[in-house]
């Protein structure tokens, strides 16, 4: 049966965002590594699963997402701003509405393939989670819990770095590494997710101010 992708949600733009306001990681980013791909797939063949479904939060202009596509597997991205659909950036033109699609990750949603629900063996974020505010990350991370297959895991990059552009506060969440490890508990507190050290060689974007996690289901 052909692939056919729907997302449910009520939030499709996240219009509050900082990003969403004020673009910059979905104008200008379209970031992949073919390492980690390769190393996630690894992980599963190990565990004997040799098609993953794959999750990019914060997708950007896409092409993580379609590098896994391309290599015969699930994958999709969710991007809090629509600028990719406007200015028919990067992979949107191809992927919108396929397997890119546009919401507000710190509110529920919901995907399927032919109306059968998709629960993902990987989710991702690259230097999304500090463009959350404080008050919304408990619900990011429940609604990452709520769209993992029990065994399978979340992992990104976190920025520890404040970033202003143009009088625009676009990292909402600006801790240190330790504040951040200090509230895991309190903000996975609703959720299956146990934290691990990052296991991976490769990592799809970093700089010198981010840090690395593995969250896995239970």
């Amino acid at each position: 049966m052909e692939t056919k992708i729907t997302l449910q949600t009520s939030n499709p733009i996240a219009y509050d965002s900082p990003d969403h306001i004020f673009p910059w990681g979905t104008k200008n980013d379209n970031s992949t590594n073919e390492g980690f791909i390769n190393e996630t797939l690894e992980f599963w063949e190990q565990r004997g699963k040799d098609k993953i479904n794959f999750l990019d939060l914060g997708c950007s202009g896409g092409q993580l997402v379609v590098d896994y596509v391309n290599k015969g597997h699930l994958g999709v991205g969710l991007e809090g701003s629509d600028y990719s659909v406007v200015h028919k950036r990067a992979n949107w033109p191809k992927y919108y509405n396929k397997n890119l699609f546009t919401c507000d990750v710190t509110k529920e949603y919901k995907l399927f393939n032919n109306d059968k629900r998709i629960k993902f063996d990987v989710i991702s974020a690259w230097e999304v989670i500090e463009h959350i505010k404080p008050e919304d990350l408990k619900s990011f991370f429940k609604h990452i819990n709520d769209n993992l297959n029990s065994g399978g895991f979340f992992c990104g990059s976190v920025s520890m770095n404040v970033e202003i552009l143009e009088g625009h506060v676009l990292h909402q969440t600006v801790w240190n590494e330790k504040t951040w490890y200090e509230n895991f508990p309190e903000l996975l507190k609703e959720t299956n997710l146990e934290l691990y050290d990052y296991p991976f060689a490769n990592k799809v974007r970093e700089d010198g101010g981010s840090f690395h996690i593995l969250l896995l289901k239970k």
